[in-house]
């Protein structure tokens, strides 16, 4: 059985009639003919009966059609939506990003699409954590990575710019009406920390080692809005790259003082895996317009170093 046996046997019981079917489909009629019987023998039963110039199908062609039909229907919405995601004005760019990076990545989209008029493009956009990014860039299940460098040769990057670690804290706190704060002075002060899915989670760590300070681990999660959350509900103070959304609600964002690890930003892709069209218009478009992060943090808010 094949697929052109299929098409043949569909058109024949749509339009009960050979001559006409082997009009619509471009074949001759022995061809049809020749195929059908070749099913027919295949599957050991007799799909269509003559009735005069026509034909129609037997209990076992109407069986037999509503299976073929959904096959059929169900292949050609494969083939469009394959045919789509591969279309440079019209596919899929499949990428994924920090939480913190909530207002850069639609900004950039938006950029996009303005600047190229590929409005017909569609984004499918994730919020993860370093960890999962890499995996999920690795085993190709996004085309496109916005994140701190994953460190495997595999992986090729351009970098975006530089997202600054600040020190937050709920307004009423000791440090609130600082300028800037030294990390040392956190020793045993209760802290809402990144989890251990969070490649922050060990910087920190890191960080905590190299001032030789403990702060008082109260609760560890993924997402920046929840610690954003926590500290203003006076719960203890959080570092965390800098809000591009601003101050959150009874948070003060204050720079830390201390010479602690730039936290760059990249995009990145994978070298030895096939990205559609798409994607890669986007890439290049990112490519040429340079540091794309460092230029939406300059539109939009304090320049922290």
């Amino acid at each position: 059985m094949n697929l052109k046996q299929l098409q043949y046997f569909q058109a024949i019981a749509e339009l009960e009639h050979y001559t006409q079917a082997a009009e619509k489909l471009y074949v001759g009629q022995s061809t049809l003919s020749h195929a059908i019987q070749e099913l027919e023998s295949e599957l050991n039963v007799k799909l269509f009966t003559r009735k005069g110039r026509n034909v129609k199908l037997t209990k076992y062609g109407e069986l037999f059609l509503p299976h073929v039909q959904k096959s059929l229907e169900s292949l050609e919405t494969g083939i469009s939506i394959l045919q789509e995601y591969n279309n440079p004005n019209s596919g899929t760019v499949t990428l994924s990003a920090f939480p913190s990076l909530a207002q850069f990545l639609p900004d950039i989209i938006v950029r996009y699409l303005s600047e190229t008029n590929r409005v017909g493009v569609r984004f499918q956009f994730s919020q993860n954590t370093f960890y999962f990014i890499q995996e999920h860039l690795l085993s190709g299940k996004i085309d496109l990575a916005f994140a701190t460098w994953i460190d495997d040769p595999r992986v090729e990057h351009i970098k975006l710019g530089t997202h600054p670690l600040v020190l937050l804290v709920p307004f009423g706190h000791r440090l609130a009406r600082r300028e800037s704060a030294s990390l040392k002075e956190l020793d045993q002060e209760p802290f809402i920390n990144f989890d251990s899915t969070s490649q922050l989670h060990y910087q920190n760590r890191e960080i905590f080692e190299s001032l030789n300070i403990n702060p008082t681990i109260l609760v560890e999660t993924p997402q920046d809005i929840v610690m954003y959350g926590l500290v203003a509900a006076n719960q203890g103070v959080a570092i965390t790259p800098y809000p591009l959304g601003g101050a959150p609600y009874n948070v003060k964002i204050i720079p830390i003082s201390d010479n602690i690890p730039a936290r760059d930003l990249y995009l990145m892709w994978c070298k030895d895996r096939y990205m559609p069209p798409a994607a890669e218009y986007f890439r290049d478009y990112i490519i040429r317009s340079g540091k794309v992060f460092d230029q939406f943090r300059a539109r939009n808010g304090p320049s922290l170093v």
